[in-house]
């Protein structure tokens, strides 16, 4: 009975800290971001090796950006793009070119300041596919109905010793 209490707790801090982060990124990527912070999940290997496919981004919006770091902005059609700034044009705005790490040449579209989302402030390596993964069928029975069984039956235990301590 010790063993299956050992157990039970050890699944229960288990299914605490795997939750909490997708929950976190699901809250936050649902109303914006918390404050100037927003998470993103990288779906292409233009930035890489810096960047790769699966990583998930926090991006920081700033009053300026400056050559050499990676920003996420909209582009002509709308779609994010995460990319490193090659080139400032001063000018009556100030404007910026940009590259994927892993592209041989710049993009084409020029970007302003009003394009540009935020500049790449932290890299989870890997963890966009374990949100993936989270929202799969075989993620949502993974992290939703086994904890969700594992704290029943740990109630079921409790309840059993205290019915038990009673006797």
């Amino acid at each position: 009975m010790k063993v299956l209490k050992i157990i039970f707790s050890g699944l229960k801090l288990l299914i605490i800290l795997s939750i909490l982060p997708l929950v976190a990124f699901a809250i936050s990527s649902h109303f914006n971001g918390l404050g100037s912070y927003r998470p993103f999940l990288v779906q292409s290997g233009s930035m890489e090796p810096a960047i790769m496919t699966g990583d998930i981004i926090v991006i920081q919006r700033k009053d300026t950006y400056a050559i050499n770091e990676a920003v996420t902005f909209r582009s002509d059609n709308d779609k994010l793009v995460t990319h490193r700034i090659v080139d400032v044009q001063l000018g009556s705005n100030k404007q910026y070119v940009t590259k994927g790490d892993a592209n041989r040449t710049e993009d084409k579209a020029i970007i302003s300041d009003s394009q540009i989302v935020g500049k790449v402030f932290l890299v989870l390596p890997k963890l966009g596919y374990f949100v993936a993964f989270a929202q799969s069928r075989r993620g949502l029975i993974f992290l939703l109905i086994i904890p969700a069984v594992v704290l029943i039956l740990d109630e079921i235990l409790k309840i059993k010793k205290n019915v038990k301590n009673r006797d």
